[in-house]
């Protein structure tokens, strides 16, 4: 993948980077994210806030925006180059070079289970 060097940095002058691993289930069969057969999934999001607890708030509220429930946020850390986003999710890292104007959150890929720790 090849994403222009305008976009490598990372320095925002509103905010910092963080990356996480969220893991979610659906509320209720009124949500676009999951597959008909996914109870939930597992994926790396990164957040624009000005510190670890700012961004946490923003995934947890972008999921419940989506008809999701947060089941558990692990691995935080503040992203400072994209190679370093491309190491983890390279969708992430894809969704991120390409983010809307005015979005503060980006979902990398996501891994699906059915249910009771069904693949």
């Amino acid at each position: 993948m090849s994403i222009p060097a305008s976009v490598r940095v990372l320095s925002m002058p509103d905010g910092r980077w963080w990356l996480a691993l969220v893991t979610f289930e659906r509320r209720d069969d009124s949500q676009e994210i999951l597959p008909a057969e996914a109870q939930g999934a597992c994926s790396w999001m990164a957040a624009l806030a000005a510190d670890e607890d700012a961004a946490r708030s923003l995934l947890v509220r972008d999921l419940e925006h989506h008809a999701l429930r947060v089941l558990e946020i692990s691995d935080e850390q503040e992203m400072f180059e994209l190679h370093d986003i491309e190491e983890i999710d390279e969708h992430l890292a894809k969704n991120f070079a390409n983010i809307e104007s005015g979005k503060r959150t980006v979902w990398g890929t996501l891994h699906c289970y059915a249910g009771e720790g069904e693949v």
